[in-house]
């Protein structure tokens, strides 16, 4: 059996590289409409968590994707905490359902997704 250590950590990175180009990518696209904004997110959440973890997937064909998804959003979670906690300067006026939540339902959605087609578990 693997280590819990080995199996939080491939996921944390598998996490956490969808994770930073999205934060790029938002970075570039603020001066959009808030229509057009939130769009491009929801779409980016989609298309980045859906292909780390389709790749994450085909090298762990046994994991449970629902398991997978949940560590994956503690440690999306801790990843938020840490940036706009210590890192981030800005105002955190986005930090509401539109721009937090749902795109948190979004990443978990795609992930678990991905699993259910991608495994034998």
């Amino acid at each position: 059996m693997r280590s819990k250590i080995v199996f939080i950590g491939t996921i944390a990175i598998t996490a956490f590289i969808p994770w930073l180009l999205l934060l790029a990518g938002l970075s570039q696209i603020t001066e959009l409409s808030r229509l057009f904004f939130i769009v491009i997110h929801y779409l980016m959440n989609m298309a980045l968590f859906a292909i780390a973890f389709g790749w994450y997937f085909k090298g762990h064909q046994k994991e449970d994707p629902f398991r997978v998804m949940a560590v994956a959003l503690v440690c999306l979670v801790v990843f938020e905490l840490v940036y706009f906690g210590f890192i981030y300067e800005g105002e955190l006026w986005f930090l509401t359902y539109v721009d937090w939540i749902i795109p948190a339902f979004l990443v978990a959605t795609s992930i678990y997704g991905v699993g259910k087609l991608t495994t034998h578990a």
